[in-house]
C-alpha cells in the first residue's frame, strides 16, 4: 500500500464528504479521519463481530394501490432512510380511502419492493427494512 494510494483515499473522502475510513488486511490496519492517517497496532484478541441483522420485509396490511409517499407530497421519499416504529412509510389507496403503512420496528428502510401505483393485496411485499437500535 503506497502513500499515493493513501493520498487518493484522502482526496476521495474530502470530495464525497466521508468523515472516516478504515482499512485492514493481513499486515496493516489503517484509519483515516479528519484528513489524518493513523496506523493501528495489532490487537491481542479481535472481538467477535456481531451477527448481521437480517432484512425484514414490510408487507401490505390491507388491499389498495401502493403509494410510497402521500399523494399531496411534492418530494419523493428517498431511500435508504431511517425510520421509527409506527412511522408512516407508505400508503395504500382504495377508492377515496388512504390507509397508512407503518414501520413495524426501528431501522433503515433500504429498498422499495413494489412499484408506485401497483395493486397490493394483503401480505404483498412493499419495503425491505433492516432493524436497528436507534
Amino acid at each position: 500500500m503506497s502513500s499515493a494510494w493513501i493520498q487518493s483515499v484522502l482526496e476521495l473522502m474530502q470530495r464525497y464528504g466521508i468523515a472516516e475510513f478504515e482499512y485492514q488486511d493481513d499486515t496493516r490496519h489503517i484509519v483515516a479521519s479528519g484528513g489524518e492517517v493513523f496506523e493501528v497496532g495489532q490487537r491481542a484478541e479481535e472481538p467477535a463481530a456481531p451477527a448481521p441483522r437480517r432484512a425484514e420485509t414490510v408487507t401490505a396490511p390491507h388491499l389498495g394501490f401502493f403509494l410510497p409517499e402521500h399523494p399531496s407530497s411534492t418530494k419523493d421519499a428517498a431511500l435508504p432512510r431511517l425510520v421509527r416504529r409506527g412511522e408512516i412509510i407508505g400508503y395504500l389507496k382504495a377508492g377515496a380511502l388512504l390507509r397508512p403503512v407503518v414501520a413495524p420496528s426501528d431501522g433503515v428502510l433500504s429498498r422499495q419492493l413494489a412499484p408506485k401505483g401497483a395493486l397490493a393485496g394483503y401480505g404483498t411485499p412493499l419495503f425491505e427494512l433492516h432493524a436497528a437500535d436507534l
